[in-house]
């Protein structure tokens, strides 16, 4: 069963502190006031949630009819990737059930509101659908949040739980998908991993009095709705296994032990486990046939591979690079060895097996993540040796608590910029991320279009260089520009791309260049159309050549000016590769875009040194 302790003084101001917070950062950023793939019901979210609309609203799990339809006055996403056809000729959604079946108590409001409303279409997607949704995440939230405040109370101090709840609020991007992205699976498995957290710990420390069946349902139930929402989450069984056991020598035989004294009662929790987990089964059986269907299709996991340092600290997506908080954490399975011992075994091995199961996914940095949303869950578990830190730090000389204050100030700034910039501010581009990019941004708020570039080509020249040598110029006064229908940029003539015209030539220049040396092209642009997908964007590109072959290229994409300014001059640099080059090459490409045109004149090349 399910028991709950108060929450002593100081963890429930920091709970009320932390909630509010929540709360605060929802309404600067409400996402059922937003449409298109910016509102709640949108993109993964509108495919955790299709099960419900399909069942209870069109009686249409098999063929989703009522789809496009959907999308077409919606417009929830732009590929509608949710659902794909099966070889049966049926339609088959690509997430698991799990997370519909939370959403359904927050869906049956939106619906009887829906229903009663003239105002709003019963359509499963309309303003009530949001709003339920929305509002029951954060509920979600601060039962998560409290469940974690009493968990983390039996083991420390009250002002070690308070600094550790507020520090997961405020410092991490637990706080996103929370409170803005909180329809995202990560806010209600995390909750999910609190209550088990609970259930275990009241059967591990009751166990003297007898140890009752409800406990073992209960983690059963929890861990087979953990898996139907994400099946990886099946990894959680390790906590209730390891929960509180010893580590000496016989720590591992007496949890043995008591496992096998207790096998009906496991029994049950499988049973109930499995019970839940076969819902997926029954879905995929009544719409393909098959009991087994691989949704995810080309997507899998690189076991032998995985991509550990990408996932942990890459500029792209690195979980302690966009989160440094949680570097507290890590530090602190050494404190929580100190201080906890007991808890040691299960919270090390849960985020060891957790980590390398999350990068070796081969979409390791999980589409349009702020951070690494992958890890938000398993903070329920994490929290732990967080607090482990805090409880260490508070018996340490006052000098050591204020520097640690400052540095935990300074990751709460960098963790609620990232934040307004993910939805308001606009600096911080999912999926583009790299190093340059991101410290030359980093804590500024003025969106200069030219600092994109940078999430194209990380090489720039820092500094004022001692020598500046022209290489070649050109002004393009022969090339006319009827096709483009456009005026020349300058003079008689201009290089223009539409059509068959995709492309300039390289225009090459001899070398040799040295390492250390960088490579500069400027040239004035022209176009008459915006261009909105950024793929599509017409490249300003370097190569560089040794021995004949071409050893590396940098790129920009000159709509991310463009689309600003229809008529720029811009510039593109690129460091001489370590062994040098022979020769270097410049030239543009139009994007595979056939329809829009653009005019490049007055190319100047130059060396840097």
């Amino acid at each position: 069963m399910i028991t709950f302790t108060p929450v002593k003084k100081a963890p429930a101001i920091a709970l009320l502190v932390g909630y509010a917070m929540l709360i605060a950062t929802h309404a600067y950023y409400p996402k059922w006031q937003q449409s298109g793939t910016e509102a709640t019901l949108s993109y993964d979210v509108s495919g955790y949630y299709l099960y419900l609309p399909a069942l209870f609203i069109y009686d249409d799990l098999r063929e989703l009819a009522f789809l496009p339809d959907i999308i077409d006055r919606y417009h929830p996403t732009y590929d509608p990737y949710q659902a794909f056809a099966h070889e049966s000729g049926t339609m088959v959604m690509k997430y698991s059930a799990g997370q519909a079946v939370l959403y359904a108590p927050f869906f049956a409001v939106g619906h009887l509101y829906a229903t009663v409303s003239e105002a709003y279409p019963a359509d499963g997607f309309s303003r009530p659908y949001q709003v339920a949704i929305s509002v029951g995440s954060l509920l979600v939230a601060f039962l998560g949040l409290y469940v974690m405040a009493v968990l983390l109370g039996r083991y420390f101090r009250p002002g070690t739980v308070a600094v550790t709840l507020l520090l997961l609020v405020f410092g991490t991007n637990y706080l996103n998908y929370a409170a803005i992205d909180g329809a995202m699976t990560h806010n209600h498995v995390f909750t999910l991993y609190a209550l088990l957290l609970l259930v275990t710990d009241n059967l591990y420390r009751g166990k003297d009095r007898g140890v009752g069946t409800g406990g073992f349902l209960a983690i059963g139930a929890i861990l087979g709705l953990m898996a139907l929402t994400r099946p990886t989450e099946i990894l959680a069984a390790v906590l209730p296994l390891f929960w509180l056991m010893p580590l000496h020598r016989d720590g591992l035989r007496q949890r043995l032990t008591f496992i096998g004294s207790q096998l009906p009662k496991v029994a049950v929790a499988a049973i109930a486990c499995l019970a839940i987990g076969s819902l997926q089964l029954l879905y995929w059986h009544h719409v393909t046939g098959n009991w087994i269907v691989y949704s995810y299709q080309d997507q899998g996991f690189d076991w032998l591979s995985p991509h550990l340092i990408d996932g942990l600290f890459s500029y792209k997506a690195g979980w302690l690079t966009y989160t440094p908080l949680m570097w507290f954490a890590v530090w602190g399975f050494g404190a929580l060895y100190a201080y906890q011992r007991q808890l040691f075994a299960a919270v090390a091995l849960h985020t060891l097996l957790f980590i390398y199961v999350a990068f070796a996914w081969s979409v390791w940095w999980y589409g349009g993540s702020l951070g690494q949303r992958t890890m938000v869950q398993a903070y329920a578990v994490l929290a732990f040796p967080l607090a482990a830190t805090v409880g260490w730090i508070w018996d340490r000389k006052f000098w050591i608590k204020g520097v640690f204050a400052a540095i935990c100030l300074t990751f709460v700034a960098h963790n609620l910029w990232f934040t307004h910039q993910a939805h308001r501010g606009g600096l911080f581009v999912s999926e583009w991320m790299n190093r340059s990019y991101y410290w030359r941004t980093l804590f500024t708020f003025e969106k200069h279009p030219d600092d994109a570039f940078l999430l194209d080509n990380p090489d720039f020249y820092r500094g004022s260089p001692e020598r500046i040598d022209t290489l070649y110029t050109n002004d393009f006064e022969t090339q006319p520009t009827k096709l483009c229908g456009m005026d020349p940029i300058e003079g008689s003539g201009s290089v223009c791309l539409i059509d068959s015209l995709s492309s300039t030539p390289e225009f090459r220049i001899p070398g040799p260049f040295k390492w250390k040396e960088y490579i500069r092209a400027t040239a004035d642009f022209s176009t008459g159309e915006h261009r909105s997908g950024i793929h599509n964007s017409t490249q300003l590109v370097l190569r560089f050549y040794r021995n004949g072959q071409a050893d590396k290229y940098r790129l920009i994409r000159i709509h991310r000016a463009l689309n600003q300014d229809p008529n720029r001059s811009l510039t593109i640099e690129a460091r001489v590769p370590y062994d040098g080059a022979d020769e270097v090459a410049v030239l543009v490409w139009n994007g595979g875009d056939d329809k829009s045109a653009v005019l490049m004149d007055n190319l100047v090349v130059m060396k840097l040194e």
